[in-house]
């Protein structure tokens, strides 16, 4: 980006200053990943994440691709992240699905399932919710 005729680089952190301050070692490698090679799509992922991706560690891509504290707490998790936004959706896409169980009078199983989907979804995208947010400055009402 041209600036006065200077050219800037706003992926780099200014002079000493440290982009990720105040994150855990997790957070940190997760926000330093999409940093480098951007984030997954919810359908479409760069070539070059995909790439990045498939070099690492099982462990490693398990830590960028899932969260347990958004699968076990999930509007909860959301909330303490100050993703009020995307709680308020994932409140209201469950009780629409909730409300949907009942009125079709589905078997308990299906609603089960459709909740636990839920939950993987938003477990699977609170790490890039968050890094948009905080990195970024970007929450929107999507999901």
């Amino acid at each position: 980006m041209t600036i006065g005729g200077i050219m800037t680089d706003l992926s780099m952190p200014a002079a000493g200053s440290d982009r990720f301050e105040g994150l855990s070692e997790t957070w940190r490698f997760r926000f330093e990943f999409f940093a480098a090679y951007g984030v997954p799509g919810s359908l479409k992922t760069s070539p070059e994440y995909t790439a990045a991706f498939r070099a690492l560690p099982m462990r490693q891509r398990m830590k960028l691709n899932m969260n347990l504290l958004g699968f076990l707490f999930g509007i909860f998790y959301l909330l303490h992240l100050r993703l009020w936004k995307k709680a308020l959706v994932v409140f209201g896409v469950g009780l629409v699905l909730g409300l949907l169980a009942v009125a079709l009078a589905l078997p308990s199983t299906v609603d089960t399932t459709l909740t636990l989907g839920l939950w993987l979804y938003v477990a699977s995208r609170v790490n890039v919710y968050h890094y948009e947010n905080r990195m970024l400055g970007r929450q929107t009402w999507g999901l």
